[in-house]
């Protein structure tokens, strides 16, 4: 049987602009793969979207239960101070879970459709995306139940989301691809997915280890930047920390631009991997 490979593009100057030209000429496609990935997700559900919330709701119990009472964190409304964090990185670890085999798990799209293949990865990461929007209205109410101030630093949610978007895109490229060629990234990233979250300030507050080395190991950790973010625009009512921000978004623009470099070369030979 023949093989209809994707698109082969060749890595020159002008490729962040051409995969922009081809996103767009294809944007009908890259929102039915999404809304597939919603549909199939909850599909047969009675619960339908809920079932995302569910999760870390009953984590930020649990979690609120062992830290409040056992370890007690000098934290006042830990419950918002829990999920501002934890509905992010939620959507963050399971973007990139779901990416990680997509290929694989589409081989046969990959084999016999021409289709720029970077979408199957994409429509997971915006699926979540998706998914996030409405979680944080239900956080926003979560936070008037326990008379949690907010105010102007919230608009900055409209920057830190796509951040968010862009730096979870480019993760996805990376080990999507890499999942072709070799399986174990797959169980690698699981473990790695772990072990960042317990190194990311989700739980806790990143200002506990003020003054200790492991402060300053935390923050060169580029989720730390954003869960900070989230932490002082829902907990504390103030703006991010500009150094933080300016920081993560040079780290995301560099994260989604190494991710499709190596996902267009590593793609010329995805039909034959997978």
């Amino acid at each position: 049987m023949a093989v209809t490979h994707v698109y082969t593009r060749g890595v020159g100057a002008g490729y962040v602009f051409g995969q922009l030209r081809e996103m767009l000429d294809h944007r009908d496609l890259l929102i039915l793969l999404t809304q597939k990935e919603l549909k199939v997700k909850y599909k047969g559900t009675a619960l339908g979207f809920f079932w995302s919330l569910l999760n870390p709701l009953l984590m930020m119990v649990v979690y609120t239960a062992v830290f409040t009472v056992i370890a007690r964190f000098p934290v006042e409304r830990y419950p918002v101070f829990l999920l501002a964090a934890l509905l992010p990185w939620t959507a963050f670890s399971a973007s990139i879970l779901g990416a990680t085999n997509s290929i694989v798990l589409n081989y046969n799209l990959v084999r016999r459709v021409r289709f720029p293949v970077e979408f199957i990865p994409l429509s997971i990461v915006l699926a979540y995306v998706v998914n996030l929007v409405p979680s944080i209205g239900i956080l926003f109410l979560f936070a008037l139940g326990f008379q949690q101030p907010l105010g102007w630093p919230l608009l900055s949610l409209l920057l830190l989301i796509p951040l968010q978007a862009m730096f979870t895109i480019g993760i996805a490229l990376i080990v999507s691809s890499l999942t072709v060629y070799l399986r174990d990234v797959e169980h690698l990233v699981t473990l790695g997915m772990t072990v960042w979250f317990f190194g990311t300030p989700v739980l806790y507050p990143l200002s506990i280890f003020r003054g200790k080395a492991l402060y300053v190991v935390l923050q060169l950790n580029p989720m730390t930047w954003l869960m900070d973010s989230y932490h002082r625009v829902w907990h504390e009512n103030a703006w991010p920390q500009p150094g933080f921000l300016a920081a993560y978004a040079l780290v995301a623009i560099v994260i989604l631009v190494a991710g499709q470099l190596l996902f267009t070369r590593l793609s010329r030979r995805f039909a034959e991997e997978v």
